[in-house]
């Protein structure tokens, strides 16, 4: 074999090599995203078949005054968002979120700060603080002001992969925010979305979604990798 056909091989090697990382590497992410969602639907069936007692046992208020038959969902730290406009997008902080098991409800998140941009223009988060998701509403309390997102008051609620939630309200003038990270997006958005389906009594509804968009994700499953040829030969 001559110089210039063994490096050539040399280089398709390293190209197939390449690709076989970056599908292989495709496969993993998703796997996971398709373990997320068969655990998602494995929650919501759960609460569709009377066991919601089962997957929320954490009893604790959080600081917060919760009204009869009124439990926690979600418990984190958020930046407040105002005068949102969709489309957004938001850029920021908020790193190093863990998640515990789905029975516990606290979800550790990192600094606060940030801000959501459409186009040429600029929306802050102007307030921080706690914020606990219930099976009736979602409550801030910030160092600057306090605010109540209730769902049966919930006309849209609208998610960003990047890690916020907008929320238009009926009589509100204007939709607000909450910003979490892009970390925490999946897990805050689907407990802010089996919230709604408990209190509306739509679980039935989000179930049937949940299916679908694993419907689409089994049709989207990428090819696996080729096999290595040192192992087959």
């Amino acid at each position: 074999m001559g110089f210039f056909e063994a490096r050539k091989q040399r280089q398709a090697a390293k190209a197939a090599a390449k690709q076989a990382a970056q599908q292989h590497a495709q496969l993993q992410g998703w796997q996971a995203n398709a373990d997320s969602l068969n655990a998602m639907l494995e929650i919501v069936s759960d609460c569709r078949n009377g066991k919601i007692g089962e997957q929320f046992t954490d009893t604790g208020d959080y600081g917060f005054m919760l009204k009869k038959d009124e439990f926690a969902v979600a418990f984190l730290q958020v930046g407040f968002l105002e005068n949102v406009r969709a489309p957004t997008k938001y850029s920021g902080g908020y790193g190093g979120v863990s998640f515990p098991i789905f029975g516990k409800v606290r979800l550790n998140a990192g600094k606060t700060g940030g801000k959501i941009t459409q186009g040429a223009e600029s929306i802050n988060a102007t307030d921080q603080g706690p914020l606990l998701i219930t099976n009736q509403r979602i409550m801030f309390a910030g160092t600057k002001r306090s605010h109540e997102w209730r769902f049966d008051k919930m006309m849209s609620c609208s998610h960003s992969p990047s890690g916020s939630s907008i929320f238009a309200m009926t009589g509100a003038a204007k939709p607000t925010g909450i910003a979490y990270g892009e970390k925490a997006a999946t897990e805050v958005q689907f407990r802010i979305e089996l919230a709604s389906a408990i209190a509306l009594e739509t679980l039935d509804r989000y179930e049937a979604e949940l299916v679908a968009e694993r419907t689409q994700l089994e049709a989207d499953r990428p090819l696996p990798p080729p096999p290595n040829p040192s192992t087959t030969s």
